[in-house]
């Protein structure tokens, strides 16, 4: 049961929609999922989680162990496919548990709530964008972690402090952390800066980058508008981004092992 982070350092990259088209291919494959919202803002939550939650991340930190787990998790609110998407819904007082602190220095907690998450196939951690506290302690509960940035200077920048983050957490903190691998979102291939950054990333990133790149469409703002998986869109862009997502989620078991 790999647990996989999915993070970045800069806001507005589309992390949210991978983790979503990530959600969404592996319940296209019939695997059992659980998606993890540990950004206050939320947005996962808003798509795939219930009005009226009873519990949420927040417990996962202030009490954490199988208890927590148990009443924090969810039906996710997609229509069903070969495979069930579950949730942990956010909070926006998760910020509280978000202050910088030096990495060493973390009691890792979540780790003790999803630790008894064998029963899934998957668990994908949506962390808030930035690298604060609730990053760090995704990162010390996983087995690995994709960054999503987008091909822009600042995002290639972001994506630079994700992966030293990431380091910093595997020599102090977790061991067991495998791989971690980059997904260009929201390229454009008309831009001429796009085309620029997307091989400056290349260059730091090598083979870690994971292809093909996602392009911008406008299927997947309109999914999360109908609150639906991409997967189950049915537009020729839904189709495009369906296909590549599918592709993304097979290396990352892959890479996982």
């Amino acid at each position: 049961m790999p647990i996989v982070s999915v993070l970045s350092h800069k806001g507005g990259v589309g992390k949210t929609s991978v983790v979503l088209g990530l959600a969404g291919a592996a319940m296209q494959q019939g695997l059992a999922t659980l998606v993890v919202d540990l950004d206050p803002q939320g947005n996962a939550s808003s798509i795939l989680g219930p009005d009226s939650p009873t519990a949420s991340a927040l417990d996962l930190f202030s009490r954490p162990g199988a208890k927590a787990l148990q009443d924090a998790v969810t039906a996710c609110a997609w229509e069903s496919g070969p495979g069930e998407v579950d949730v942990v819904v956010s909070d926006p007082m998760l910020i509280k548990f978000d202050a910088w602190k030096e990495i060493k220095s973390v009691t890792p907690r979540l780790a003790k709530s999803l630790e008894h998450s064998a029963g899934y196939d998957l668990v994908l951690i949506d962390c808030p964008p930035s690298l604060g506290t609730l990053a760090v302690e995704a990162l010390a509960a996983s087995d690995a972690a994709v960054i999503v940035t987008e091909p822009t200077y600042f995002g290639v920048q972001g994506a630079l402090r994700a992966a030293d983050t990431f380091e910093e957490v595997k020599r102090n903190l977790n061991r067991k952390l495998k791989d971690v691998s980059v997904i260009l979102n929201r390229v454009k291939s008309t831009a001429e800066e796009h085309d620029y950054r997307a091989r400056e990333l290349s260059r730091e990133f090598g083979k870690l980058v994971v292809k093909p790149v996602i392009p911008e469409r406008i299927a997947v703002q309109q999914a999360e508008g109908a609150a639906i998986a991409v997967q189950k869109y049915g537009s020729a862009g839904s189709r495009e981004i369906s296909n590549i997502f599918e592709t993304h989620l097979d290396k990352l078991l892959r890479r996982i092992g």
